[in-house]
Parts: C-alpha cells; structure tokens; sequence
C-alpha cells in the first residue's frame, strides 16, 4: 500500500491529535516494512525537524513553505488538490488525524476523538467550531474508514449520524511504559526548581480550554484548600482560548498566590511533574480518551477524575470520580484521596496496573490491520 499523511499535527508544539499522530506513525515505522509512506507537512515560516519524522523504510517526505491556513482552505473548503499531487504518485489511502477528509485518488479515513465540538460548540476551540462542526456529516459519509479512540465515542457517532458500525474501528491511544515511570527524586526536585513550584501540589495537564472546566476546579481547590492551606495548585498547558477567564477567576477567589500555570510542558517536564504531585486532577467536561490521566496513572499517582464522557471508559477501577459539574463533589474527591491511605495505595496499584494495558504498539498494529480491511473492502 501506498499509505499519506498529513503530519502537520505535530510540527511544533504536540498537544492531542499531534501526540497521537506522531506516536502512532513512530510505532508504524517499528513493525511495518512493507507498505510505503509519504508524509505531507506545510508551513511558511516553520520547518520540520529532522528527529520528528519517523524512520519508515519505505518512506518520502515533503515538506512545503506553503501558507497553514492556505493549505486548510484548498483542503477542506475546495477538496483539492489532491495529496497524490504532491508525491506525483497515486495514493491507496490517506489517514486523516482529524473528521475533515485528506483528499486523494485512493481509500480515505479519518480520526474521530470526541463529538465535543457538536454538543457544546461555543466551549470547543476555533477550528473545531468553524471547520469540524459543519462538515463532518458528510466527511464521515464519504469516509472509507474511521477510526475512534474510545467505544464511548463510537457510541456516541453511531447515535448522530447514519453509519454502518462495520465502518468504525476502536483503537485505544498508547503508552510509552519505558519513559511513563515515575521520576527519580532528582529529577522531580530539578522540575520544581525551574518552574518554583510549592512541593505539596494538586495537578491538571492539559491546554487551558473551557471543555477542561478549570474555573469548577478552582473552587473545589479554594474548598481543599481551607483544610490543607499549604497545599497548591499547578495547571500544566498550553494557553487556550479560556486563559483569561481562568485568570479572572484566580483573581477572584483569591488564591493567586497558591496557582501556578506552567505553560507548555515538554514530556521530560510533565512526567516529574505527575511523579512530584500528591495527586492527578482531571475535571473535564468531555473526553474522548484521556491520556493524560493514563500517564499519570503510569507515574504512580493517584487519579480524580470527571464521571463523564469516556474518563469512566478508560479509567475504570484505577480512578475515583466526581460530578464536573459540582465543585462540592469534586473537593469531596479530592478530600477523599488525599485522607485516606488505604484508598490512596489502591488506585496507585490499580493505576499501575490498567496504564500498563494500553500500548502504542498495539494502537499501531490495530491501526495497520484497519488499512488493509478498507484496502480489502
């Protein structure tokens, strides 16, 4: 097969979809020596780095100074030109990371993560309001094949739109259990250092986006902290289109002096940052997946997390949940696992033990065997 990909996800910084594409493409050039890739990515002022394009065997790589924006217009507005353009060579099948089709000769199929974007579109960020929204009716229609990351999220495809669920296939996202381990002591106390962290802190990673519901966390944490009033606060992300409210609200509860926003974390950072924490928060109104909560598992801390969406799907017994909606319940939680030992030493086992299910070897075996049945159909 001759098998393309947009790659743009994780040009710069990987957050999501970036950190799934780059994971799965990386395992894909561990077990596959056959089929070959052609990797697309385009930009006018930054360029891809030599250590971020996987080592496929069979492999071309074109990277473009072309507008992203322009790109994404010509794409997913005109339907051309064609990814086979670019390579001068016809295409079997081109994997989207995203619900918008990769144009192209051959099969096409795409990644969907969560209908976040449909539901509660004015809390979803700006691409999936303006492009994801209004055309993946027929994006998915057209489809070949489509990939979700969670059954909670082939559910929930299967009740909006008209597919044949022969059509959908479930692969789980991966983990990287040899670098997902704890941190050693230093290597926690040099994290806390750059950043000045308090050593006894709470931890949310994930961009400051409103389906995150963050200010919900900020007054649970206001609630812990009239019992634990030494104890912090580190949001670890990207800034988001939720940032300044975020902001306000630290201004308004008067707890400015006891959060800290990191900004973007590379994983070396984040993984001494779960290994550091007393506990990993997780508020989110909807998740398709959530990895982060995986990774913190893996580092051994014990997880609270939203009981919505797919975190319940995921996070199984390893994970006690509250209500996102409630910041009563979710400082309950909070309370609760900070108190008490015995449960915390359990979800830390039962954590350990549910991180180490999920692999990205197998996300990119089980991703192969899907090509070759759209290849088949």
């Amino acid at each position: 097969m001759r098998i393309g990909f947009d790659i743009r996800s994780f040009l710069k910084e990987e957050t999501g979809v970036g950190i799934y594409f780059k994971n799965l493409l990386f395992s894909l050039s561990d077990i596959d020596t056959e089929n070959e890739y052609y990797l697309f990515t385009s930009s006018w002022k930054d360029r891809f780095q030599a250590y971020k394009i996987p080592s496929f065997s069979k492999m071309q790589f074109r990277d473009f100074q072309l507008p992203v924006r322009a790109m994404n217009f010509l794409w997913y507005k005109m339907g051309w030109p064609h990814l086979d353009f670019f390579f001068r060579t016809k295409l079997d099948l081109t994997h989207s990371p995203t619900p918008l089709l990769l144009p192209c000769s051959g099969k096409k199929i795409v990644t969907v993560y969560d209908l976040f974007f449909m539901d509660r579109p004015y809390e979803a960020d700006r691409e999936a309001r303006q492009n994801f929204r209004h055309k993946i009716a027929g994006a998915l229609q057209r489809a070949d094949g489509i990939v979700t990351i969670s059954h909670f999220t082939k559910k929930h495809l299967l009740e909006r739109f008209h597919l044949d669920p022969d059509k959908i296939k479930v692969v789980y996202l991966g983990l990287d259990r040899t670098f997902w381990k704890a941190a050693t002591r230093p290597e926690q106390n040099s994290v806390l250092t750059h950043f000045k962290l308090h050593p006894q802190f709470l931890l949310f990673v994930g961009a400051l986006e409103r389906r995150k519901n963050l200010v919900t966390l900020l007054k649970a944490f206001k609630t812990v902290r009239r019992r634990y009033n030494n104890l912090h606060l580190v949001l670890a992300g990207r800034k988001g289109e939720d940032t300044n409210n975020i902001l306000g609200t630290i201004q308004e509860l008067k707890i400015d002096r006891c959060v800290k926003l990191t900004g973007y974390c590379s994983e070396q950072e984040l993984r001494s940052l779960y290994s550091a924490a007393a506990l990993f928060v997780f508020p989110s109104f909807h998740e398709g997946f959530g990895l982060p909560m995986v990774e913190a598992m893996a580092c051994s801390v014990p997880v609270v997390a939203s009981r919505t969406s797919a975190l319940s799907e995921i996070g199984q017994n390893a994970v006690d949940y509250f209500d996102p909606g409630n910041p009563e319940d979710m400082a309950r939680s909070i309370l609760t696992v900070l108190e008490d030992t015995t449960l915390r030493k359990s979800l830390i086992s039962r954590g350990k033990k549910r991180s180490a299910e999920f692999s990205w070897r197998t996300t990119a075996e089980q991703t192969l065997s899907f090509y070759q049945k759209v290849m088949e159909q």
